[in-house]
Formats: C-alpha cells, structure tokens, sequence
C-alpha cells in the first residue's frame, strides 16, 4: 500500500454535538411481548420485515465535540467510501448507506433494518481516523443486521468494499459496552493516527417505559495490511 503521508485535515464542523442516534434500534411495536428468539443467520440479503413505527432516535448524550485542524498520516489518503459491510465470523453481509447528523445533532441511521450507515461526511476507512458505522439491534418483529454483533471476537475480518469492487480488510482489536450517556465519544469518533473503524448498535437490558436498550456495544476495528 506504500508509505503513510501526512496531509492537513480540512477542518469541517467545527462544533459537532454527537447524541448517537441508533434510530430504531429498540423499538417494539408490542412493548408487553418479549423479543423474538434469533431463527436465522444474518446474512445479505435480509428479509427482515420493516417496521411500519417511524424510527425514533437513540441519545448517546448530548456530548460536544470540537473538531479541531490537526496533521494525519492517512494510510489511504482518499479512504473508501464503503457500498457493502461484510463480516465473515457472523455471516453478515450488507449494504453500506452514508447517513449523516441531525438538526438535533443526532447521527442518523438507515430506516431499513438490513442496511448500516456510515457517518458521512467524516472520515472514510482507510483513512487515519475513526471511520463510524451503525446499526440497527433489533426491532419489532425481531433481530436486526447488528443483532450478532456482540459475538465477534479479537482477530475477527470486517471487510468494506465500495461501488467499483475495491476493498479494505480490518480487523477487531476490542468490543465494549457502555452505558448509553458515558460512551466514550473522543475514542469512538475522534482523531487517531491510526485508520480504524467502529461499529456501533445497542446492547443491554431493555426499558419498556423508554422502549430504549441501556448500553451500546462498540467493535473497534483497525485496518489490515
């Protein structure tokens, strides 16, 4: 791949307020009725019925975060806008949306339960940074694409490709859980000289007064060579 080059990061976004938003990710249309056991690997394509409830946001925070102009040595200058998200130790396979932050500074996800959204514009993978995507956990009807999530371990490939075939290989270095408002924001989305990816969705104990899971599950990721 060559050697790394340090370039200037543009600074954009100068104050981001980040309250990750996994919209959905634990919504129940029938608050009373326990969660579907998992029936099935998830895989690509999923035929996983939407829900008909209109996603409703997931708050991380709020937590301010400053973007500041600052040097990276970016292994791949440009990054990689991924098109699919594919995990082999979980067979999953999906299809990569860019989704980006709410007027309420939330980020967004997919309304699809299938599909993952990466955090755009940010920091692509492949670029030194950390590189986001989220998933939905679970819905009304039952598990979701990040459901398996939590079963990764140490060593295990997520592999990115983009429209025109390229790719890029990571490889997990750690998963955590958080309480939803302590997740550590600088670590999950700040600056790193490094190029990692994260993966993101919900984990933990289910409030059916909130319809909100208490945690957030964390894959951390860092690019393969």
């Amino acid at each position: 791949m060559g050697g790394a080059q340090t370039v200037k990061a543009k600074p954009f976004l100068a104050f981001l307020l980040i309250c990750l938003s996994l919209t959905g990710c634990s919504l129940s249309a029938h608050p009373d009725t326990p969660p579907q056991k998992e029936k099935a690997t998830v895989h690509h394509p999923l035929h996983i019925q939407e829900s008909k409830i209109k996603p409703r946001p997931i708050r991380y925070g709020p937590f301010l975060y400053e973007l500041r102009s600052y040097p990276l040595a970016s292994p791949l200058q440009d990054g990689l806008m991924p098109h699919r998200l594919v995990i082999p130790a979980i067979k999953l396979d999906s299809l990569v949306e860019p989704v980006g932050v709410l007027p309420n500074g939330q980020m967004d996800v997919p309304k699809a339960f299938d599909r993952v959204g990466i955090l755009s514009p940010w920091t692509k993978p492949g670029m030194a940074g950390n590189a986001v995507i989220a998933g939905h956990f679970d819905h009304y009807t039952g598990p979701a694409v990040f459901y398996k999530l939590r079963k990764l371990k140490h060593g295990d490939q997520i592999m990115v490709h983009d429209a025109q075939g390229k790719s890029l290989t990571f490889r997990v270095k750690k998963i955590e859980s958080y309480p939803a408002a302590e997740a550590p924001i600088d670590s999950i989305f700040g600056p790193s000289s490094h190029a990692q990816l994260n993966l993101i969705t919900c984990s933990g104990r289910f409030n059916r007064k909130t319809q909100e899971h208490a945690n957030r599950l964390v894959v951390f990721s860092e690019l393969s060579y």
